[in-house]
């Protein structure tokens, strides 16, 4: 598995032209410690991509490549981990590419650095006895993170594909993160929800009458034929343009990272599965689905 170095969003990411492709260059030489750029990180909690960060710090892989990655800051709200990116409290961040890309166009400076995993881990889900399609949300009560580019993708892909606007035929009740939306909906309070892996699969644990009734990943390939990248690893300009090469250095930690992980992934599961807060035995679930996909 490796990471894909680009300047815009990819032809992939539907949205340009692939613009360039990097796999992991050779290591420099290590620098001195007070020349090494540091580099500030973010990301969303409970979740899997944490893991990524912490596999490039306690594997060294930062000093490997010639950088000092700091302790990752963990959101439990979405809003504020975008809100703090565009603020310049975080050089970088991992989330999904279509906020990043609506807040480059509004003047944030920031660049889309490359993917790590695909649209197969995002769906819609439901109760045994609620909706068993989309036409079904009519009427219903949708739980649904609308501060996040996974509402509004999904939101926009069931528009496209299923001609109907979920906002306009059902309520759409905010959730701050992902595993909110999946709770409500166990505990009846929501019919059904817009949510993302590991947190489908542990809410598929907690109550076993869940499935998924629609897949984004798997809409996507049956109307353009591939895979969709999604979550990615997202970089302010300024720290880029103050370091020179940067962008290459990060680029092939983050593919030695999703080597590692993709080589060794129940072992990092197990390590890092309090980090996520979602049990080991969860995480596994959701990668032999095979809706958990590095990219």
């Amino acid at each position: 598995m490796k990471t894909t170095t680009i300047d815009a969003l990819s032809r992939r990411t539907v949205l340009g032209a692939l613009a360039a492709g990097a796999g992991v260059i050779a290591a420099p030489a290590l620098l001195r410690a007070d020349t090494v750029p540091q580099v500030r990180c973010a990301t969303a909690t409970p979740g899997f991509t944490t893991v990524f960060y912490d596999v490039i710090r306690d594997r060294k892989l930062d000093q490997k490549h010639g950088f000092a990655l700091g302790e990752p800051v963990l959101n439990a709200s979405i809003g504020t981990l975008f809100n703090d990116f565009v603020a310049g409290s975080s050089d970088v961040i991992i989330a999904s590419w279509d906020p990043v890309l609506t807040r480059y166009q509004g003047g944030v400076p920031c660049r889309l650095l490359c993917t790590l995993m695909t649209a197969d881990m995002i769906g819609v889900i439901a109760a045994k006895g609620g909706p068993k399609s989309i036409a079904d949300l009519k009427g219903k009560i949708i739980a649904a993170p609308q501060q996040s580019g996974v509402y509004r993708m999904t939101r926009a892909m069931i528009k496209d594909i299923a001609g109907e606007d979920i906002e306009s035929i059902a309520q759409v009740q905010n959730a701050d993160n992902p595993a909110q939306g999946v709770t409500l909906v166990i505990a009846d309070r929501a019919d059904a929800a817009v949510a993302w892996e590991p947190m489908i699969s542990n809410g598929m644990q907690k109550r076993s009458d869940l499935g998924v009734i629609f897949s984004a990943g798997h809409a996507f390939r049956d109307k353009i034929g591939s895979d969709l990248p999604y979550f990615c690893v997202n970089v302010r300009q300024e720290i880029l343009a103050a370091n020179p090469g940067l962008a290459q250095k990060l680029n092939a930690a983050f593919a030695d990272a999703v080597a590692l992980i993709d080589g060794e992934f129940d072992t990092i599961a197990a390590q890092y599965a309090p980090r996520t807060k979602i049990d080991v035995e969860t995480l596994k679930i959701a990668r032999a689905s095979g809706a958990f996909k590095l990219a």
